[in-house]
């Protein structure tokens, strides 16, 4: 196993260093205004883009009406089926076959990316939608729309010194960003978390906002951020709270990825599955498993007292902020998927960490960690 202590350990200087080449070469001011962030470039969306839907209201015959008025986002017009070009077009029909949410109902505010195209039998067309995203608390995006994600960063852990700000629609490279700044929009914790959970994956998260500078850490510094007034999460089908075997530790694996463990040290979190154990182990069962001495120090923690510093944001700055949510997104994936779960803290100083529980197929499985304390 591989750990990265002395590099994170470096965080705050690095992240000094990075921080002053952003604001050097790019331009970060005061607040754009929503006004002007909600201004349309003078953009045309031919083919795949982000578009916004609304059922069309006429009554006479279908689908000459009761389709979709669909509008691009941050642009002036779209191409229409018939090749005319329109702030809106009208389509007969919504393709979201591709989506794979299952049952997942589209309802609330939803920013799609698709592509308008030709229908069999149906002269208007249809939008073929890739991906649905659903504003985290109901409302249309009234400013600047800009996906927020790990995408073609150096970013290998959290907190990230960058994330890259993808104006949505746009050809312009995208601009680094430290976070998503959610002090604006009314969240429920759950909403919030999946909001800054996502900005730290390469799927993102949409946001609707403007581009500004915040006090960072330590608070002399002005760093970039993404100021919000919405955000649009991807909508995916549900995770079952079933799984086993290789599905659990896919589940396991996405919920960990680009996590440490902080101690003296910083340490990934692996898959641990000991073959054929039932029942959650008592400590010279597990110790045994191990192959160590029965005389090896084993100590009992909750998963509570094992997490307690790492779901909050003591650092106080935006990124710890995506961290925690992480860590707090993975407390609640633990607690979905295992039983009787049960931390372990094997030996002193380099102290192996397993966080066990049973899963719905009755197997033990869980993860491992390492923690330094001299």
């Amino acid at each position: 196993m591989s750990y990265m202590g002395a590099a994170m350990n470096k965080t705050s200087l690095v992240r000094s260093l990075v921080v002053g080449v952003l604001l050097a070469g790019c331009q970060v001011g005061a607040d754009a205004g929503a006004d002007d962030e909600a201004a349309s470039e003078s953009i045309t969306v031919r083919a795949d883009g982000y578009f916004t839907a609304e059922h069309d209201a006429r009554r006479c015959a279908s689908p000459m009406c009761g389709g979709y008025w669909v509008s691009p986002v941050n642009a002036s017009s779209a191409r229409c089926v018939d090749g005319s070009t329109a702030a809106r077009c009208y389509v007969g029909a919504l393709d979201l076959a591709a989506l794979d949410i299952g049952a997942t109902s589209l309802d609330g505010a939803v920013i799609y990316r698709g592509r308008i195209a030709p229908a069999a039998g149906n002269a208007y067309g249809r939008f073929v939608a890739a991906e649905a995203w659903r504003s985290a608390n109901g409302a249309a995006p009234t400013a600047s729309v800009v996906r927020v994600s790990t995408a073609g960063t150096q970013c290998t852990f959290i907190p990230c010194e960058t994330l890259n700000a993808q104006r949505a629609n746009s050809s312009a490279a995208p601009l680094p960003v430290v976070g998503v700044d959610l002090a604006r929009v009314a969240l429920t914790d759950a909403a919030r978390d999946a909001v800054l959970g996502a900005a730290t994956r390469d799927d993102g998260v949409l946001v609707a906002g403007v581009r500004t500078t915040m006090p960072g850490n330590p608070s002399t510094e002005r760093v970039p951020v993404l100021r919000a007034t919405q955000a649009f999460v991807k909508v995916t089908a549900p995770t079952p709270n079933n799984l086993c075997g290789p599905a659990l530790r896919a589940e396991f694996a996405g919920a960990t990825e680009r996590l440490l463990f902080t101690s003296e040290t910083d340490a990934p979190f692996t898959w641990f599955a000991p073959a054929g154990v039932r029942t959650v182990p008592a400590n010279s069962t597990l110790l045994r498993l191990l192959a160590l001495p029965s005389s090896t120090p084993v100590e009992r923690v909750t998963l509570d007292q094992l997490l307690r510093g790492a779901v909050v944001n003591a650092d106080g700055d935006l990124p710890s902020e995506h961290r925690a949510a992480r860590f707090r997104q993975l407390a609640q994936s633990i607690s979905r998927q295992l039983t009787g779960v049960t931390v372990y803290r094997v030996g002193t100083v380099q102290i192996r960490i397993f966080i066990l529980g049973r899963d719905r197929c009755g197997a033990v499985v869980g993860l491992e960690t390492l923690a330094v304390e001299t």
